[in-house]
């Protein structure tokens, strides 16, 4: 089920200005953090390769295999983050109110995959080749949306989603 593109681009016009003064919300009260701060850089050391460090094994990791699936599922996630920045741009375009929430939301969760890769790489919590190989099989592919242009799905996808990450 599609929404009639003349009701959406209606919808859209109409949501403007409570999306205007959401971003302002948010902006006003979001307290700024930086991915570097969060990171034990001083657990890092090279990986073997070029640099010849040290090879990774399995007993590097502290973490436990629930946590490297969570991570990595969640940072696969954030690595996509062209793929669903370029989706919602079609959906809701990018001028306006919508435009500014839609590039404030990608720096955002760009942080997230920024201070992942970073933690697991600094603390070797997973095998940076298999994450690596991952992450290029996960990105060839992309992500297309099913409803195509439909901004209520899109809006739907990604509180969803934003949920869903706070859960895990």
């Amino acid at each position: 089920m599609s929404i009639d593109p003349v009701i959406q681009s209606r919808l859209i016009v109409d949501l403007e200005p409570v999306v205007a003064v959401e971003l302002e919300r948010h902006l006003s009260v979001q307290k700024n953090w930086y991915p570097h701060e969060y990171v034990p850089w001083s657990e890092g050391r090279t990986f073997a390769g070029p640099l010849n460090g040290d090879a990774w094994e399995a007993k590097d990791s502290k973490l436990t295999g629930i946590a490297q699936d969570s991570l990595v599922l969640n940072l696969m996630t954030e690595d996509n983050l062209p793929s669903y920045h370029t989706e919602i741009a079609i959906a809701m375009g990018r001028d306006g109110a919508w435009g500014n929430w839609i590039e404030r939301w990608t720096a955002e969760e760009n942080r997230h995959g920024i201070v992942m890769r970073d933690y697991l790489m600094a603390t070797r919590g997973v095998d940076p080749y298999e994450l690596e190989d991952l992450r290029m099989a996960h990105m060839s592919l992309g992500y297309q949306t099913p409803y195509d242009t439909d901004m209520l799905h899109t809006v739907a996808y990604v509180s969803f989603q934003e949920l869903a990450t706070r859960i895990s």
